[in-house]
């Protein structure tokens, strides 16, 4: 997947063409402000995957902490039932 950088300038000139290119080939835009990065243009469905993928990552980080303290599904299965039941 190809990363370009560009002024905010260069944005504001041909912003429907960025956001085509994004779409159609996948593009990646960094958009700078005085010469740093502040923004980042992708297509909504790559801004998806990449939710998606930090979701799983964040699941996993859990999992392996959990793993560490020896408690088993089982019994965060249950402690999360019974603190749901718990709410209003």
């Amino acid at each position: 997947m190809k990363i370009t950088t560009i002024s905010v300038a260069e944005g504001k000139k041909g912003f429907s063409r960025l956001i085509q290119t994004a779409i159609k080939n996948k593009e990646k835009f960094i958009v700078t402000k005085r010469g740093k990065p502040a923004v980042v243009i992708v297509s909504y469905e790559e801004y998806q995957h990449s939710k998606k993928a930090e979701g799983y990552k964040k699941i996993m980080e859990a999992r392996d902490a959990f793993l560490k303290t020896g408690i088993s599904a089982k019994e965060i299965y249950k402690e999360t039932r019974k603190q749901l039941e718990k709410r209003p």
